[in-house]
């Protein structure tokens, strides 16, 4: 993420505190995630995706790495989704990472959540 940010930002010709002020955040934050220090928190990334014009994400393949996807793009932490869907913290997280799937009507619910206009 931190040579997407940088590249950027130099193709823009912005200072750091240009993109800080962009992205809300301080000058420090985008020297340590350019320089691969810290990664963003996902409340940022829909914010850092705009900025970029694209997400530097590879297209997922798995339903877990879908769900992940539509989580970032939101900027919504596992918790935070998991509230939204109504389902336990740890059963989002088992779907994420491929462990279990969503059957019956909480794929329903998935699916919903995962359709173009959720």
């Amino acid at each position: 993420m931190g040579d997407h940010l940088k590249r950027r930002r130099l193709d823009l010709g912005l200072y750091q505190k240009d993109v800080a002020a962009s992205l809300k955040v301080n000058d420090f934050t985008i020297c340590n995630w350019e320089n691969n220090k810290t990664v963003p928190a996902v409340r940022y990334l829909p914010r850092i995706v705009e900025f970029l014009g694209y997400d530097p994400y590879p297209e997922p393949q798995s339903l877990g790495g879908q769900l992940v996807a539509k989580r970032r793009h939101f900027g919504l932490s596992r918790k935070r989704l998991a509230k939204k869907l109504s389902i336990d913290e740890a059963t989002l997280a088992h779907w994420e990472n491929g462990k279990t799937w969503p059957t019956g009507k909480r794929l329903q619910i998935v699916e919903h959540f995962l359709s173009p206009n959720p």
